[in-house]
C-alpha cells in the first residue's frame, strides 16, 4: 500500500510514519510512506500520475486548508481513502463531503490509528483482482484500473500508472468478475472505473487525458448512472 502524509509539521509527519511502520510491520502487506510538507505537491504528484491507496492529511495546512484539498483530490478523480489529522473533533462534519475515511486526533493514539489502518486495509486487499500470464500471477488494486477495452479476441487492462495487461477473456467475462460499482460497462467494447472520469459528454474523458466511448443507445442511461454514482459518493454512510 501506497500511503501519502501531508502535514506541514515536520515533528508531525515522523510521528504519524513511525506508528504506521510499527503497524506495518504487523501486516503482511508492504507498506510505502511518502512525505509531504505542501498540499499543493501532493496535488500536483497526484495530477501528474502518482497513485495513493490513502492520504492523510492535516487540516490545517501551510498552503491551504486540508478540507480544501481534499475537495480538489475529490474534483481530480481521486477515489483513493482520505483521512484527516486534527487538533480538535469540530471538522468531523465536514469531512463527509468529501468521503473522508476517519480522522486522528493529536497526540495521536496507536490503538485509533491501527483501527482506521485496519479498516482501509480490509477494503483495499478485498478490491484486487488476479491476472495470470504464463506461471505468474499479478495483483492489481482496483484503484489501479483505469478501463478495460476489448480488442478482438482478448482483452486489454489498462492502469492509471500507464502499464497494460493483455488478457485473454471476454470482457463479458472481466465485467462478472470486477464486481464492484465503481466499474460501469458503457459501451460494447469497453468497462470504464468512474473514479478516473473528469468530462462526461458524449464520451468520457479520464484524468489521463484517455478517451473511453460511450454507447450511443445509451448515451443518457450511462451518463446518469456516472452522476449517481458520483452522487454516491458525496453521501458516505459510515461516520469515520
Amino acid at each position: 500500500m501506497r500511503i501519502a502524509i501531508c502535514d506541514d509539521s515536520f515533528i508531525d509527519r515522523e510521528l504519524i510514519a513511525e506508528l504506521i511502520r510499527h503497524y506495518a510491520s504487523t501486516q503482511t502487506i508492504p507498506f510505502d510512506i511518502v512525505p509531504y510538507e505542501k498540499g499543493m505537491d501532493l496535488l500536483y504528484d497526484i495530477e501528474d500520475g502518482a497513485w495513493f491507496d490513502a492520504v492523510l492529511l492535516d487540516i490545517y495546512l501551510g498552503d491551504t486548508l486540508g478540507l480544501a484539498l481534499a475537495h480538489r483530490l475529490r474534483e481530480f478523480g481521486y477515489g483513493g481513502s482520505i483521512i484527516f489529522l486534527t487538533v480538535a473533533p469540530e471538522f468531523a462534519v465536514d469531512s463527509y463531503d468529501v468521503g473522508a475515511d476517519g480522522y486522528l486526533l493529536k497526540p495521536y493514539h496507536y490503538e485509533k490509528l491501527c483501527r482506521v489502518m485496519d479498516r482501509i486495509t480490509q477494503v483495499r486487499s478485498a478490491c484486487v483482482y488476479q491476472i495470470r500470464q504464463r506461471t505468474t500471477v499479478f495483483h492489481i488494486s482496483y484503484d489501479e484500473i483505469l478501463y478495460v477495452e476489448s480488442s478482438n479476441s482478448r482483452c486489454i487492462l489498462h492502469c492509471c500508472t500507464g502499464g497494460t495487461y493483455v488478457i485473454y477473456k471476454t470482457l463479458n467475462e472481466i465485467e462478472g468478475e470486477l464486481r464492484d460499482r465503481r466499474f460501469l460497462r458503457c459501451h460494447q467494447s469497453f468497462l470504464v472505473n468512474m473514479d478516473y472520469i473528469r468530462q462526461a459528454d458524449k464520451q468520457f474523458l479520464l484524468v489521463t487525458g484517455d478517451v473511453v466511448y460511450i454507447r450511443q443507445r445509451g448515451l443518457k442511461a450511462i451518463r446518469q448512472a456516472y452522476l449517481d454514482y458520483v452522487a454516491s459518493r458525496q453521501r458516505p454512510d459510515t461516520v469515520p
